[in-house]
């Protein structure tokens, strides 16, 4: 099977040696030929300095990063012991109070994010779950 190049429809590696022998091409020539047709490039100019994207400290932003992971570890922690038969209701409470505790963070650490911010956004939607389950756990859905 050929493969062809796309942009001119010859077969691949139809190079020829400058001694004419169709075969692989020498790479040197090859570079030279290319780098011949190059035109040189031309200062862009100063570097403006990089702005931070918010006026948010990185370290506020990580803590966020941290609590929506943990959270998301226990939402899945908290689903298996649910699906687990063994566990009696007062058994899923360490999990909800960690639960309630962190959504409590998640909050503290989107209050200090601008509105419009993405990981506001993540923040309360991870937030808004983990409340709803600790609200569901807490008015009874679980209890057999």
């Amino acid at each position: 099977m050929k493969i062809y190049d796309i942009t001119s429809l010859k077969p691949a590696g139809e190079f020829r040696r400058s001694n004419g022998a169709a075969g692989d091409a020498d790479f040197r020539t090859l570079l030279q030929a290319e780098m011949a047709g190059t035109a040189a490039v031309t200062g862009a100019g100063p570097v403006a300095a990089v702005q931070p994207v918010s006026g948010v400290a990185p370290a506020v932003r990580l803590e966020g990063l941290a609590l929506t992971e943990n959270v998301l570890g226990l939402l899945d922690e908290y689903a298996a012991a649910l699906a687990n038969p063994a566990l009696a209701g007062d058994d899923l409470e360490p999990f909800v109070a960690s639960l309630e505790e962190n959504t409590g963070g998640l909050l503290a650490v989107k209050g200090q994010l601008p509105a419009d911010d993405p990981l506001a956004g993540v923040l309360e939607r991870v937030a808004a779950v983990s409340f709803l389950e600790s609200a569901k756990f807490r008015r009874g859905d679980y209890s057999g």
